[in-house]
């Protein structure tokens, strides 16, 4: 699955969702919803800005954002499907999952008591869906659906950027140019 981790915080993120609303053609959803509530399409940086309150990432702990990007001209097999929430907190609560075999995953996170937290992309490749076609085709369809090369080129698209973006790298991970200004955690 290729995946890129980096660091990133606050107006780093802003510089991503300006790219993926202005330039990925993308949709762009929560990976899952708030319990008994519908999932929440963002229809651009602000919109995911003040959801997530990403302004304040740096300076609060334990925040995460986790999006999924849906690359509209690689299929129109997108599918949101609802799950029962097994937590006692919510126990018997539903949640809305967004779902498909090219969606681009996004995670963003903030600061941690060991200093920032990495952010990611990932995707799955066609040959990983394809060994997971029969398990999951009733759900997703078919994996032969999807325009791959547009999945693929939007991810690179997506990575290439972030790494473009960043002034130096920790280890294997890329640091944008906010971030570098933080402890990191390792």
């Amino acid at each position: 699955m290729p995946k890129c981790n980096f660091y990133a915080v606050d107006g780093d993120y802003e510089i991503i969702l300006d790219l993926i609303f202005n330039e990925l053609k993308c949709k762009v959803y929560q990976k899952y919803s708030e319990p008994d509530a519908e999932l929440v399409q963002f229809h651009s940086t602000a919109e995911v800005v003040e959801y997530y309150q990403l302004n304040g990432f740096s300076s609060q702990q334990g925040k995460s954002a986790h999006l999924m990007l849906w690359p509209v001209e690689a299929s129109d097999n997108f599918v949101i499907t609802k799950q029962v929430v097994t937590s006692r907190k919510f126990k018997g609560a539903t949640r809305s999952r967004a779902e498909g075999w090219g969606l681009i995953q996004l995670e963003l996170r903030g600061n941690s008591s060991k200093g920032l937290s990495e952010c990611q992309t990932n995707n799955s490749t066609e040959k990983h869906s394809k060994a997971l076609e029969e398990k999951h085709k009733e759900s997703l369809g078919l994996v032969s659906e999807w325009k791959w090369d547009v999945v693929v080129r939007t991810a690179k698209k997506l990575n290439d950027y972030i790494l473009n973006k960043s002034e130096k790298r920790q280890g294997t991970k890329a640091v944008m140019p906010k971030a570098a200004k933080f402890s990191l955690a390792e």
